[in-house]
C-alpha cells in the first residue's frame, strides 16, 4: 500500500471515529451500540486514524531504525513504558483535575522546532503529551465515578462533527495529500479531542484560575524576551524573519514564537485576560496594580511585534467585553468616537493611508499581497465550487494558477486568510459547515456572556471577544483552526454555557471535587 493511499484510509478511518464518538444519542440508532460503548468506540477508532496517520510523517532515519529487529524492539518496548508511565501520571492527575489544566495553560503557547514530512515545522509537542494525558485522566475520572459519562452532549457536536469530518475526508482528493496528512496530524485530530476533554472535566478542574493564572504569568517573561530582542535587535528560530529586518523600517520580534504574528496573537489573548481580571478584581489595588504592570509589560512587546492584525485582535476582544461591561450603547457609542476620530487623524497626517485607500495596488502592498491571495483563493473555488480543493491544497492549488514569471515574484503561496482557506480547500459544503459551526459557538458565547454573575459573565465575554478576536486575526494571518486557544476557548464557553442553564448533560456540579466549579476567579 502506497503512502498516500495510506494517509487517505487514516483519515477516512479518523472520520468514523469522530462520527461515532459526536453523532448526538438521538440519531445514533444506526450504531446499535450503547451511548458510552459507542463514544469508547469511536475513540478508539480516532487514535487508531491518527496514530496510523502519523506513522507516515515519521522522518526516514527513524523509520530506518525501527525496521530492524532491535529498533523494533525498543520501540515496543519504549511505547509499553510510555503508556505505564502515561496512566500512572494520569491516576496521579486525575485525583486533582486542576493540575491538567495547569499543565494545559503551560503547554498551550510552546512549540518545539521539529522536521516533518521533509520540511522545517514548529509543533506543539508537550501540548500533544497533555492531550494524550487529558484522555488518561477521563479515563481514570470515569472509573472513579467522578463522571457521569465519558463526555457531556453539547451544543457543537453535531456541526462539529460535520464540519472536521468533512475537513478530515477531503485529504481523500487533495491535491497534496502530505500537507493534509500534517494538518490532519497536528492540528484537527488532536485539537477535537482537547476541546471534548476541556469540555468533559472544566468545571472540576477550577479550569479558568488555572488557564488565566498561567497565561497571564507566561506572557511576562515572553513580553521581556521580546523587548530584549527588540533592544538588541537580535531574534531566534527565524532566519527569514532575520533577513526581512535587515530591509524594513520596523525591527519586528518572535520571542519565543517563529513568527512576529502568532507572538502578537499571544500577548492579545494575555492583554484580554489581564483587562477581565482587574475588572472582577477591581476592589483590590494588589490585584490592579499587578495587573496594570502585567498590562504595560505586554503592551509594549506587542508593539514591537508591528502585527496590525493582533492589534485588531485586541480591539476587538475588548469591545466585546465592553459590551458586557458598560452596556452596548456606551461601548458601541465610544467604539465609533474612537474609529471615527482615529481614521480621521491617520487620513489626515499620513500619505500613506490616503493612498493605500485609494489604490488596490497600494493596499495589496501594505498588506504584503494578502489580498491576491484572497483572489487566489476564490479562484481556486470557482474550480473546485462543490467539495473543494481538499485539507492542505491551497498552496499547491495557488502555485498552479501562476505564470512561471508571477511564481518567482511571489514570496508568499500560503493562504493568510482563514474562510478563504476554508472556502478554497473544502468548498461550499465545508464554508457552509464552518459557517453554521461559527454561529452556533457565537450563540453559545453570548449566551455565557448574559449570566449575571460576573464571576461568570466577565470571564464569558473576555473568552468570546478572544475567539471573535482571533476570527479578525485569521482574516489576515489564518490558522484559526490551527490555534489550539480556539479549541480551548470555544470549551469554556460551552462549560459556562452549560452550566448557567443547568444542561443535565453538563459536567455534574454534584460530582466530586466540588470546590472546583471553574467560574471563580
Amino acid at each position: 500500500m502506497s503512502t498516500e493511499v495510506l494517509r487517505i484510509a487514516a483519515a477516512i478511518v479518523a472520520a468514523v471515529g469522530l462520527v461515532l464518538m459526536l453523532t448526538p444519542t438521538a440519531l445514533a440508532a444506526w450504531t446499535r451500540l450503547p451511548d458510552r460503548g459507542r463514544r469508547i468506540t469511536g475513540l478508539a477508532v480516532l487514535l487508531i486514524g491518527w496514530v496510523v496517520m502519523a506513522g507516515t510523517l515519521v522522518p526516514d532515519a527513524v523509520s530506518d531504525r525501527l525496521s530492524t529487529p532491535v529498533g523494533l524492539a525498543a520501540g515496543v518496548v519504549g511505547v509499553l513504558v510510555a503508556l505505564a508511565l502515561l496512566m500512572l501520571v494520569g491516576w496521579l492527575v486525575a485525583r486533582r483535575p486542576w493540575t491538567w489544566f495547569l499543565l494545559l495553560g503551560l503547554a498551550l503557547p510552546v512549540r518545539v522546532p521539529i522536521s516533518v514530512g521533509g520540511e522545517d515545522a514548529n509543533l506543539l509537542l508537550p501540548l500533544y503529551a497533555v492531550i494524550v494525558l487529558g484522555l488518561a485522566v477521563l479515563w481514570w475520572m470515569e472509573r472513579a465515578g467522578t463522571r457521569a459519562r465519558l463526555w457531556p452532549t453539547t451544543p457543537l457536536d453535531l456541526p462539529l462533527m460535520l464540519f472536521a469530518g468533512f475537513v478530515l475526508v477531503s485529504v481523500a482528493w487533495s491535491s497534496d495529500i502530505t500537507e493534509g496528512a500534517v494538518k490532519a496530524t497536528f492540528f484537527w485530530i488532536p485539537f477535537v479531542l482537547l476541546y471534548l476533554t476541556a469540555v468533559a472535566i472544566w468545571r472540576q478542574g477550577r479550569a479558568l484560575l488555572m488557564l488565566a493564572v498561567t497565561t497571564v504569568a507566561m506572557s511576562v517573561p515572553v513580553a521581556v524576551l521580546a523587548l530584549g530582542q527588540y533592544a538588541t535587535q537580535d531574534i531566534l528560530w527565524n532566519h527569514r524573519l532575520m533577513q526581512a529586518n535587515v530591509y524594513s523600517r520596523f525591527f519586528r520580534v518572535n520571542s519565543i514564537f517563529y513568527d512576529p504574528n502568532i507572538l502578537g496573537r499571544y500577548l492579545a489573548l494575555a492583554l484580554l485576560i489581564t483587562v477581565a481580571l482587574a475588572w472582577l478584581k477591581r476592589d483590590s489595588n494588589t490585584v490592579l496594580a499587578a495587573c496594570g504592570v502585567v498590562a504595560a509589560i505586554d503592551a509594549a512587546a506587542l508593539v514591537v511585534t508591528f502585527s496590525r492584525s493582533s492589534a485588531l485582535m485586541l480591539l476587538t476582544g475588548l469591545l466585546i467585553m465592553s459590551l458586557r461591561m458598560f452596556g452596548w450603547r456606551k461601548a458601541l457609542a465610544t467604539a465609533a468616537v474612537i474609529t471615527v476620530a482615529g481614521s480621521a487623524v491617520a487620513i489626515a497626517t499620513s500619505g500613506q493611508v490616503r493612498s493605500a485607500l485609494t489604490s488596490t495596488e497600494r493596499l495589496d502592498k501594505v498588506s504584503e499581497g494578502r489580498f491576491g491571495l484572497v483572489d487566489g483563493g476564490v479562484d481556486i473555488f470557482l474550480e473546485h465550487p462543490v467539495a473543494g480543493g481538499g485539507l492542505g491544497s491551497f498552496a499547491t492549488d495557488y502555485s498552479n494558477l501562476l505564470s512561471e514569471k508571477e511564481l518567482r515574484k511571489t514570496r508568499v503561496v500560503i493562504s493568510h486568510n482563514a474562510p478563504v482557506t476554508i472556502l478554497s480547500e473544502e468548498g461550499a459544503i465545508g464554508f457552509a459547515l464552518f459557517v453554521w459551526l461559527s454561529v452556533i459557538a457565537a450563540i453559545v458565547g453570548i449566551r455565557a456572556t448574559r449570566d449575571h454573575d460576573d464571576d461568570v459573565g466577565v470571564p464569558a465575554a473576555a473568552m468570546l471577544g478572544a475567539l471573535a478576536g482571533i476570527f479578525v486575526h485569521a482574516l489576515f494571518y489564518s490558522a484559526q483552526f490551527e490555534d489550539p486557544y480556539t479549541w480551548v476557548l470555544a470549551a469554556g464557553l460551552v462549560a459556562l454555557a452549560a452550566g448557567q442553564a443547568g444542561d443535565s448533560h453538563a459536567p455534574n456540579p454534584g460530582d466530586s471535587h466540588p470546590s472546583g466549579d471553574g467560574h471563580s476567579l
